[in-house]
This record gives C-alpha cells, structure tokens and sequence, in this order.
C-alpha cells in the first residue's frame, strides 16, 4: 500500500503534518509517496524546495490545477519544476492533472511524465499529449463514479492504479 501526502505548495509551504504522518507510515511498513502543489512562482526553485522536504520518497508527484489561493502554474514553470526533480533524482515525477488543464498547457515535456488524470467520468478523458494513464482519479468523493466514501472516514479523493505498483 501506497500513501500519497502534500508535502509543499509554490516556494515556502510545507504542510505541518507532512514529517510526522511519513514517519507514522514507514513504521507500519507503507511505502511513502509526496506531491507538490504547483503555483505560478519560479518552478526550479519550487522542485527545489519539494525536494528538500520531500525527503527520499517513492514517487515525486506534481499537482497541477488552477490555484483558488494565489497564482496559477503556467508551462514555463510546469515544464522548469518537472525538469528539476528529474535531473535531481534521476527520474521524471508523475504529474495530476485534468484534461482541460494539461490539454491548456500543451507541453511535451510533461508528457514525459506519468500521467495521474483527474477525470470524474465512467471512463477517464485523456489529455491530448498522453495516450496511458497510471492514475486516474474517478472521484473527489462528491462527484464520478462510486464509491465515494471509505468507511469510518467518509468522502474521500479516490482513484484507479494502471499498474502493479506506484
């Protein structure tokens, strides 16, 4: 079993309980991923920063959706934060995203990446750059395809591994 945690946001958050709840995991013996929520501000410095709090990790993970909070990523900062965990860890991160989203920011760089696709439909609407998906999130726990909830927790993200593992 995999836990996928944020880890960071832009150039300066990192969430408070990120340390804590990756520690509680590896003891129990789950493997241990991290995602970013990526922002509008300069995009090595936000690989950067992931990195650094990330820690050694699984899998590196890129949020990329409109910011309600602040400023939104663009290609030019997707493409640089992409490209900077790559030539520090030796691999591509898996990038999130929608079809509407990814298809907006057009790059062929993140289509080098794994594509884990928010698509809340019976079938996931794959951006045009990709044609596979490893991820495909069917549910924010409202809205796709059930189930929506997991007992003794209630509605939560849920989504589809295209793989044996992460």
């Amino acid at each position: 079993t995999t836990v996928i945690h944020k880890c960071t946001e832009g150039t300066t958050y990192v969430d408070k309980k990120y340390s804590n709840n990756k520690a509680a995991a590896e003891k129990l013996g789950l493997t241990w991923a991290a995602y970013h929520f990526a922002t509008g501000s300069d995009g090595a410095k936000q690989a950067e920063h992931f990195i650094k709090h990330a820690g050694t990790v699984k899998r590196y993970i890129v949020d990329l959706e409109s910011n309600p909070q602040g400023s939104t990523v663009g290609k030019a900062q997707a493409e640089a934060l992409v490209q900077k965990i790559k030539e520090k860890t030796g691999s591509y991160p898996i990038v999130y995203g929608s079809k509407y989203f990814l298809d907006a920011l057009n790059s062929q760089v993140l289509a080098k990446c794994p594509l884990w696709v928010a698509s809340y439909n019976s079938s996931p609407k794959m951006p045009k750059n990709w044609s596979s998906w490893l991820m495909w999130q069917y549910t924010d726990g409202s809205v796709g395809p059930t189930p929506h909830t997991v007992k003794g927790i209630g509605k939560v993200d849920r989504s589809y591994l295209n793989s044996d593992s992460l």
